[in-house]
C-alpha cells in the first residue's frame, strides 16, 4: 500500500490541512482501516473500485466523489485491490467557504454527492480531469488550482472562528460566554455561527477536543497499559465511567479494545490540525 499525507499549500492553509492519497496495486490484498473522528469535513475522489465504509450504524459505498462529515464518529473503510483515492481534509470553515452550503443542511454520519449539494456537475467534471491525470503531483496541482479559483475569501467570520479556538483548550472556561463577551455578540450568535459554518455546537467541540487529547496521549505512551485513574484526572473527566462513555460515543468501543486495535496497527488518527 502506498499512502501519503500532503500538507496544504501555504495559500490554502485556512481551507484544508492536508490531502490523503492512497493506492493499492491489483495484486495487493484488501486493507481494512479505522479512521478516528476529527470533526472535520472530508471530500473524497475515488479513481478505483468502490470503497465500502461504515459510519456508526450506516454503510455506504464511495463511488467517484463523496462528501463526509463533520466526522464525529469512527469510520471503518476497506481499501480494495486497485484502490486509488485522494481525500481533502478540510479545516475550520474551509468546506463551507468552498461549497457555500450551510453545514446545518448536512447531517453528521451521512455520505453526500457534492454535485447534488450544489445542483451542478462541477465536481463530476473535476473528477474527469483528475482521472485522466495519472501523476499525483499533477492531480494535487489541479485540486489546488480549483480550490483557489472557487474558495470564498477569508472574511471576518472566518477570522473570528480561528480566534475562538484558544477558548476550547481550557475545560474550566465556558467558550460561548467568553466568546460572546470578547466579540460583543450574543451567545446565540456564537452558536449559530458554529452550526452554520462548522456543523456542530461549541459545546460539542469542547467535548471532542478533550477526547482527542486522550487519544493523542494513548497513541504516544502505549504500551505499557495506562493508568486509567491518571487519565481521568489528567483530562478532567468526572470518573472512569465518564471516560468510557466518550469512547463508546466517538468510537463505539471500550478503551481496552481501542488499545488492542492500536497495537494491531489498524487505527488511523488524523494528523493534528494546523489550528486545533
Amino acid at each position: 500500500m502506498n499512502s501519503q499525507l500532503i500538507d496544504a499549500d501555504k495559500q490554502l492553509v485556512t481551507v484544508f490541512s492536508h490531502y490523503y492519497s492512497v493506492q493499492l496495486t491489483r495484486e495487493e490484498q484488501p486493507v481494512t482501516l479505522h479512521l478516528m473522528p476529527n470533526y472535520e469535513m472530508l471530500l473524497a475522489f475515488n479513481f478505483g473500485p468502490g470503497i465500502p465504509i461504515s459510519l456508526g450504524d450506516a454503510d455506504y459505498i464511495i463511488g467517484q466523489t463523496a462528501v463526509l462529515g463533520p466526522l464525529q464518529k469512527r469510520m471503518t473503510y476497506e481499501l480494495p485491490a486497485g484502490a486509488d483515492l485522494i481525500v481533502v481534509n478540510f479545516t475550520l470553515d474551509g468546506f463551507y467557504r468552498l461549497l457555500g452550503v450551510s453545514m446545518q443542511q448536512l447531517r453528521a454520519g451521512d455520505l453526500h454527492d457534492p454535485d447534488v449539494l450544489l445542483n451542478n456537475t462541477c465536481f463530476r467534471d473535476l473528477w474527469e480531469r483528475l482521472a485522466h491525470t495519472p501523476q499525483l503531483t499533477d492531480r494535487i496541482d489541479l485540486l489546488n488550482d480549483y480550490i483557489l479559483t472557487f474558495i470564498a475569501p477569508f472574511d471576518a467570520v472566518s477570522e473570528s472562528l480561528m480566534e475562538s479556538l484558544p477558548y476550547f483548550r481550557d475545560a474550566a472556561v465556558d467558550p460561548v460566554k467568553a466568546l460572546a463577551q470578547t466579540q460583543q455578540v450574543s451567545p446565540r450568535s456564537i452558536q449559530l455561527r458554529f452550526q452554520t459554518h462548522l456543523g456542530y455546537s461549541a459545546k460539542e467541540l469542547t467535548r471532542f477536543i478533550r477526547f482527542r487529547k486522550v487519544l493523542g496521549f494513548l497513541t504516544q505512551h502505549y504500551p505499557p497499559t495506562p493508568d486509567w485513574l491518571d487519565l481521568v484526572l489528567r483530562f478532567g473527566y468526572h470518573d472512569h465511567s465518564h471516560l468510557i462513555k466518550d469512547f463508546n460515543y466517538y468510537l463505539g468501543m471500550t478503551p481496552r479494545r481501542f488499545l488492542k486495535q492500536l497495537v494491531q496497527g489498524s487505527i488511523c488518527i488524523s494528523q493534528a490540525g494546523r489550528f486545533y
